[in-house]
């Protein structure tokens, strides 16, 4: 913004620095980062409590992306504003000669900034099958069901952020009910797409995992928690403002920890899901 004043018959100009867009646009995202993050932070006493170190990294790990994710869009959005000129002034159409008046015409009607597609709250719930592999002696690999359930915030078509948790249940040839589980955090990068919510997505995440066994609905039994790695590739068809249909390949890997002498099994699952997804704002 310039500010002219005439003194002792001499034009004098100041130039005023900049308000500093990015941290007004760091401040908007603020609040909706924060109550997220403290959302999060009521759920993981509980896995603390079993598994301190893997919970605390998770919790860093965490903050870490809610960072990025802050700091992403309010770069975005600095950029996508339409740059702010000063509006008229009699004074320097007096003070200005004439080929050099009038200065460039700007609308001064204010703007609404644009709003991505996948920006909002996001939520979202899968179903499919896959197939589910488990390294204890009664295990091995066999067709399994898939349920899903994410919920989180997109920062902008580029970025979003959430918490994912999923079950394979399977039933093994020894009668053995086997349900292997997951709650990670995941953040997502749109690949190819369009401003209007449609195109092919790419997520990772990191967390905790375990498997829950039953024998013919008794005897139950559940393994302690480990780490687990998640990853899917995924295809968002925008069918309204709100919703798309979003069909999913999915890969999981988790630990399995055993007592002492004994080395750590591992669960593995992939396969196909159809995600009911909501960006809602």
């Amino acid at each position: 913004m310039k500010f002219v004043a005439a003194a002792s018959g001499r034009l004098h100009e100041c130039v005023a620095a900049p308000s500093g867009p990015r941290v007004w646009q760091l401040m908007k995202h603020l609040p909706r980062a924060i109550a997220f993050a403290l959302a999060l932070c009521l759920a993981l006493p509980r896995a603390a409590q079993a598994h301190d170190d893997t919970a605390l990294v998770l919790f860093d790990v965490f903050l870490n992306l809610l960072a990025i994710g802050v700091q992403a869009a309010a770069v975005e959005e600095q950029h996508a504003r339409p740059p702010s000129q000063p509006p008229e002034d009699s004074f320097l159409q007096q003070r200005y000669p004439d080929d050099e008046w009038p200065p460039p015409r700007w609308s001064s009607r204010p703007t609404r900034p644009r709003h991505d597609a996948r920006q909002g709250l996001l939520m979202s719930f899968g179903i499919g099958g896959g197939s589910l592999f488990l390294s204890q002696s009664d295990g091995g690999r066999t067709g399994a069901f898939d349920l899903d359930f994410r919920l989180g915030y997109g920062f902008s078509d580029r970025f979003q952020l959430f918490g994912d948790v999923s079950v394979d249940a399977a039933t093994y040839p020894s009668g053995a009910d086997i349900a292997s589980w997951t709650a990670t955090m995941r953040g997502q990068t749109v690949l190819i797409g369009d401003r209007q919510g449609n195109g092919l997505n790419l997520n990772a995440g990191v967390g905790l995992g375990g498997i829950s066994k039953s024998y013919n609905r008794c005897c139950q039994s559940s393994s302690p928690t480990g780490l687990a790695l998640v990853g899917g590739v995924s295809y968002d068809a925008r069918l309204s403002p709100l919703f798309s249909l979003s069909p999913e390949f999915f890969v999981t890997w988790h630990a399995v920890p055993n007592p002492a002498p004994f080395p750590q099994d591992i669960a593995t699952s992939y396969g196909l899901r159809l995600n009911f997804l909501w960006y809602i704002y």
